[in-house]
């Protein structure tokens, strides 16, 4: 019997927000992601093993690893 298991990566766009960027320093436009990663059986993702956000710079794409509170404020422009 052939089982064909692994894992799957989504990511999902979440919106753009003007933003400080802590890279090049500019304020410009930031893309905010969510990224899922779930165990997959046949293709078929079962089970979700966590979600992490991430933040692009427009302007130098540098990009920075956030916490769900920090994509929040980004999206909310409290940043």
């Amino acid at each position: 019997m052939l089982v064909i298991f692994g894992f799957k990566n989504s990511t999902q766009n979440l919106g753009l927000a003007q933003a400080t960027c802590p890279h090049c320093g500019h304020r410009a436009a930031q893309r905010v992601d969510r990224n899922k990663r779930a165990f997959s059986v046949f293709f078929i993702p079962l089970v979700p093993l966590g979600s992490s956000y991430s933040a692009t710079c427009t302007a130098c794409a540098g990009t920075m690893r956030l916490t769900r509170g920090q994509a929040d404020q980004i999206l909310h422009g409290a940043a």
